[in-house]
């Protein structure tokens, strides 16, 4: 499987900045890019095959982001995240997420409640198997399916941006069979309250599912340091 920056296709109507910009930024969350590794504008340029001018917009961009930043006698490096950084992550998409279940509650279809229920059955197979990878795919399409759900487009732009953001931190947590097996609860919860158009109790059910997965993976990060 190539890589994003080896994916990457000048081919598009999109800007190339904007191409490069979205190919390294995928690459950051995807972990291809880690933190402290240095992005070298000329390196960038032969490995993309484009000039260096785009690519020096496209880190601008990501160093607005916060996703990149410029270190002294280092140059510009990909920008880890701290704790702290990590809870204002979590707590914004809380509240989006909780806004957005609500609204998910009243808009919801049978025909969206029925793949949620086949992806809900599909999950409690592949942790049974302990599969993390397909577990981790198919989590994420159930949790695809309930936000767009919510039928308001704007509030579905803002988590999927946030969303991305806390990916590799998914991944991590995903990979310990507890956090399987309460991921797995919390999410058949979560439906039912949807199913019975409880919006109280599924916008708690919505938040305590993220508090869960923000201690999750803090307690990961502290081990790891």
């Amino acid at each position: 499987m190539k890589s994003a920056l080896e994916s990457f296709n000048v081919s598009s109507i999109k800007p190339i900045r904007d191409l490069i910009y979205e190919s390294i930024r995928q690459a950051i969350f995807e972990g291809e890019l880690k933190p402290g590794d240095r992005l070298v504008e000329k390196e960038l340029a032969e490995k993309m095959q484009v000039s260096r001018t785009p690519i020096r917009e496209a880190l601008r961009k990501l160093e607005t982001e916060g996703l990149i930043k410029h270190v002294p006698r280092k140059g510009v490096v990909v920008k880890g995240f701290t704790p702290d950084e990590i809870i204002e992550i979590y707590s914004i998409r809380q509240a989006l997420e909780a806004l957005a279940i609500t609204y998910t509650v009243k808009n919801i279809t049978e025909v969206e409640i029925k793949k949620l229920k086949a992806l809900i059955e599909r999950m409690s197979e592949l942790t049974e198997e302990d599969d993390t990878v397909n577990l981790f795919n198919t989590s994420q399409e159930f949790n695809e399916i309930l936000i767009k759900s919510c039928k308001m487009p704007r509030l579905i732009n803002l988590i999927n941006t946030y969303q991305e953001y806390l990916e590799r931190f998914r991944v991590v947590t995903m990979g310990k069979r507890e956090r399987k097996l309460s991921a797995l609860k919390d999410h058949k919860e979560i439906l039912q309250a949807v199913i019975d158009r409880d919006a109280a109790k599924a916008k708690q059910l919505v938040e305590n599912h993220l508090q869960g997965a923000l201690e999750a993976y803090l307690e990961t990060f502290n081990i790891n340091k």
